[in-house]
């Protein structure tokens, strides 16, 4: 009898889970409110479809090393170190490219608008006081309905190419590699 009421004991815990009468789960709750209509842009390979390579060739920096590549962006540093110039894809889905823009109009010398390949968005700037240095710092952002891609382009030390042709350049590949 001892037996028995020890197995009943521990089968209680094991049944009490399988009943109908108690919550399977934590509850959802749901939205009634209608989905927002989200117009995605066109898909970008890895890295914008530029190779390290392309990119190594239109920076005109040797030895770039692919520091970070993900689906939606990627990141070249000289040997590898953040200690000189850098240059970087990113692609924003669903994300607001005024949000960006403003951000840039707070840090940057100067935003202008900008249209590549029929697409519009910005070009953000950034001179150097040092004259010898000039722009240093070039990032483009293009809008494809609610998404965006970025490049920038950031040299540490003349002589460089000028940042803004090789920004706008980066972007037009990557807009003519997407799909």
């Amino acid at each position: 009898m001892k037996a028995l009421a020890v197995v009943a004991a521990a089968l209680m815990p094991v049944l009490a889970a399988c009943s109908d009468s108690e919550p399977q789960g934590p509850s959802v709750p749901t939205s009634e409110e209608p989905q927002q209509n989200v117009a995605h842009g066109p898909f970008f390979p890895q890295c914008g479809g530029l190779s390290d390579e392309e990119v190594g060739r239109l920076t005109e920096v040797p030895g770039l090393v692919n520091t970070a590549k993900t689906s939606v962006g990627c990141q070249w540093l000289s040997g590898g170190s953040i200690l000189g110039p850098h240059f970087s894809f990113s692609w924003f889905r669903g994300s607001p490219i005024g949000r960006e823009r403003k951000t840039m109009e707070l840090s940057r010398t100067s935003v202008e608008d900008l249209s590549i390949e029929g697409h519009d968005g910005f070009i953000g700037i950034n001179e150097d006081p040092d004259p010898k240095i000039g722009i240093n710092l070039c990032e483009v952002g293009i809008q494809f309905g609610d998404d965006f891609i970025e490049w920038s382009v950031s040299y540490a030390q003349p002589p460089y190419p000028n940042a803004c042709d090789v920004a706008k350049e980066l972007t037009r590949q990557s807009i003519v590699n997407s799909k």
